[in-house]
């Protein structure tokens, strides 16, 4: 027969292993752009609808954008493309607000991990943007700790 220390060692091995699914399952989400502070830092694009050349630019980029921690999100007139998973409604709210805060000569946005909104342009330049984010303090610890 089990004794109650291991009985109670189970329930507790149990209850750690299942929250360990349901925090790997559900917390892993981001479902507000604020989620994203502190671990990426995000490119928004307001594209013209039917433009599929910032989607293009953005792709073949992915594994700078990967080393950079960039997550992006183009608008294309009533659609949203990321190269995140999936985008909840509340996400897609928050960039959307972001985006209609800005004039819209400013259609491309870089906002760091803290949050900041870092610059605004007309275009989607990826080599100025590696540019600026290869500068800034946060990633230049990031590249000489890797």
């Amino acid at each position: 027969m089990r004794s109650t220390y291991e009985v109670r060692r189970s329930h507790v091995l149990l209850t750690l292993m299942l929250s360990l699914v349901v925090l790997t399952a559900y917390g892993a989400d981001m479902n507000r752009l604020s989620d994203y502070q502190w671990k990426n830092r995000v490119i928004l694009v307001q594209a013209e609808s039917g433009d599929t050349n910032a989607l293009d630019i953005l792709q073949q980029a992915q594994p700078e954008l990967d080393a950079r921690d960039i997550a992006w999100f183009v608008k294309t007139g009533s659609e949203l493309v990321s190269n995140q998973n999936a985008v909840s409604s509340s996400l897609e709210s928050d960039i959307t607000d972001v985006l209609a805060d800005n004039p819209p000569e400013e259609r491309v946005l870089l906002i760091g991990k803290d949050g900041g909104i870092k610059s605004r342009e007309s275009s989607l330049d990826l080599e100025a943007i590696f540019s600026r984010i290869d500068s800034m303090p946060m990633r230049v610890r990031e590249m000489r700790n890797d």
